[in-house]
């Protein structure tokens, strides 16, 4: 598999990396709309330098492309990708709306090429494990997903993350991962979104929001999402009737090692008890969400995330950009 990569965004010094070492890939090049950034990536990672995003989805040697793009153009050149032929692993969030995501769902169909929205940790073993003793009923009836993201970001109105017109604001950001690993470890979506926001002074757009996702009955999820303050140890937490999970650290900043703590059966620490911790060695998990498309492509594995579940998470994230400008719960519609 030839991979090119649609941009020049810092994420790929994260991304970059994990494709290097994914198996059966080679690193076709990179472009970029400023040709001499293009051509300092490819000295720094390897490929050639594409004067232009034409150029590389015009190449008939690439087969999949990366796009980590500005929010507001991942569903259009997703789309253009898929028209050139290519496979896309595109950033979340693939879109702004459900609506996009239903037009690049009929790309899907129209050129028979596939999409993976760009969620690495899901890939990685803790969470599968997370996710396997939530299923299991390792805690009784799951009730409280809690999940903090956060990270300090200087005011600055032309970092891109603050750009209203590109997507900007935490909830399309940080918040796309508080919806994936509530939906994801609940096994369910949610109802309706209540959610406040603050704005930090002299930024146009959120950069705290803090909410419940409701799934019913009696499971909720609590979430806090930032570029105010930095990350708490524990990012995940899981709550049921008989015991909680949490996950220190976050799984995806190369970590040595990443922790699943769980305590079940009675309170802690009476007669002795005391949580169990499960390590994890670091695995990239980039390397993995390349090589789980690839094999996609390959016909060795069904996609274990698809299109479907985009749209899904996107219709989470508008209820939740509603509730927050209505100052008021909102349903999520589908």
């Amino acid at each position: 598999m030839r991979w090119g990569v649609l941009s020049t965004a810092a994420i790929n010094g994260s991304l970059v990396p994990g494709l290097l070492d994914a198996a059966g890939t080679e690193l076709a090049g990179f472009a970029s709309r400023a040709p001499e950034r293009a051509e300092a990536a490819a000295l720094r990672w390897g490929g050639r330098a594409y004067p232009s995003y034409e150029a590389l989805l015009d190449d008939p040697g690439v087969d999949a492309v990366y796009i980590p793009l500005p929010n507001h153009m991942h569903a259009e050149w997703t789309v253009r990708a898929l028209e050139a032929g290519k496979h896309v692993l595109c950033e979340k969030p693939l879109a702004l709306s459900v609506a996009d995501v239903d037009v690049v769902a009929r790309a899907c169909e129209r050129t028979g090429r596939s999409v993976l929205e760009a969620f690495m940790y899901r890939h990685t073993p803790r969470w599968q494990r997370a996710v396997s003793l939530v299923r299991q009923g390792a805690l009784g009836d799951p009730r409280l997903v809690k999940v903090v993201f956060a990270f300090a970001v200087p005011t600055d109105p032309a970092n891109i993350r603050f750009v209203t017109e590109a997507g900007g604001g935490i909830i399309w950001d940080m918040g796309c991962y508080a919806a994936n690993m509530a939906r994801g470890l609940f096994g369910a979506e949610p109802t309706e979104v209540s959610c406040l926001g603050d704005v930090r002074h002299g930024q146009p757009t959120e950069t705290t929001a803090t909410g419940v996702m409701r799934f019913g009955e009696g499971r909720n999820a609590a979430f806090a999402v930032s570029f105010d303050f930095p990350n708490p140890w524990a990012q995940v937490e899981v709550l049921g009737t008989e015991g909680w999970i949490a996950l220190p650290g976050t799984g995806f900043r190369r970590e040595p090692v990443t922790k699943l703590v769980m305590h079940t059966g009675g309170e802690l620490y009476t007669d002795g008890r005391e949580p169990t911790t499960e390590i994890f060695a670091f695995v990239d998990p980039y390397q993995l969400e390349v090589e789980h498309l690839n094999g996609v492509v390959r016909g060795e594995h069904p996609p274990a995330f698809g299109l479907d579940d985009a749209r899904a998470n996107t219709a989470v994230l508008e209820a939740t950009h509603r509730s927050l400008q209505l100052r008021a719960p909102s349903a999520v519609e589908r």
